[in-house]
């Protein structure tokens, strides 16, 4: 009697950051995809935008990442503010650890603004000094453990770690529009801040990279997606979620994450996207990942 071959299993682990950077980050992903398993299922993730900024890195074999507009393919790589649904995607192991960022704290490591990384994954060999990011990767492939390697990444983001405080005007007025009770425009958050619109949208912009309306706008549709599970009614969810209309949820959904809402709150049907999609379930995220 042949035995069979045993299913190739993926590593999906999350850890909290230590205190030190508590402040900055959310939570650390590390995952390990073995090249059957990314080829069995299409290698491919799609990730909806949740106003996270990321770090990935990277030390597995090089990720493709595509908007539908532009693909990246990189090793380890700063990913800023997205709009568009991201398909990822590895030819071969996949394996890094994801470091999942407050919206306004990419800054504290990033030296240019933050529209630079906006829309799009910057190369971290082009950010930070080359051999850095080159012996970090080296270092994270030679480690034995998932928690070693996490508290590896956590030196390397303390030493890059900028002293300047985050941007209070920014970090009050992201709380802000993720309040799904407070419906206050930005030029009432302006004036409530002490700030002008004007003033608010530049600082905005330099610490999250886009402006605060289309940072509004991908936040309230995900707050959209936290619901268990597809309501009865479409047209009451929509209102409940700050839309005119079911019509106007439709648009948003279309727009900005390229599906419509029932697809968003189906489950994922890949092994892969589940596991992703779990993780992010047992660590409070709101990001959907599906196939």
């Amino acid at each position: 009697m042949t035995t069979p071959t045993p299913q190739p299993v993926p590593l999906m682990e999350a850890y909290k950051p230590s205190p030190a950077l508590a402040s900055c980050v959310t939570d650390l992903w590390v995952w390990e995809i073995p090249s059957e398993l990314a080829r069995s299922e299409g290698g491919a993730l799609t990730l909806l935008p949740d106003g996270h900024p990321t770090m990935c890195f990277v030390y597995g074999h090089p990720l493709t990442a595509s908007d539908g507009r532009q693909a990246f393919t990189t090793r380890s790589a700063v990913c800023g503010f997205q709009a568009r649904p991201v398909q990822v995607s590895c030819d071969g192991y996949a394996a890094g650890i994801t470091v999942r960022f407050r919206p306004w704290s990419l800054a504290r490591f990033f030296p240019p603004s933050l529209e630079e990384a906006a829309e799009r994954r910057v190369d971290c060999r082009d950010v930070f000094a080359r051999g850095e990011i080159e012996d970090l990767e080296s270092q994270l492939s030679e480690l034995a453990t998932p928690l070693a390697r996490v508290r590896q990444v956590e030196r390397f983001l303390l030493a890059q770690l900028r002293a300047r405080e985050a941007d209070r005007l920014v970090e009050r007025t992201v709380m802000h529009l993720c309040d799904r009770r407070d419906d206050m425009s930005i030029a009432q958050m302006a004036r409530e801040f002490g700030a002008t619109e004007r003033t608010l949208e530049r600082r905005f912009r330099r610490a999250i990279g886009v402006p605060p309306k289309l940072f509004a706008r991908v936040m309230r549709l995900q707050a959209a997606l936290t619901a268990p599970e597809p309501p009865d009614r479409w047209s009451d969810f929509a209102l409940e979620c700050g839309y005119y209309d079911q019509s106007h949820l439709n648009r948003e959904a279309k727009a900005i994450f390229g599906t419509s809402p029932p697809s968003m709150l189906k489950a994922p049907e890949s092994q892969l996207a589940q596991g992703f999609q779990n993780l992010a379930r047992e660590t409070a995220l709101s990001t959907r990942i599906f196939r």
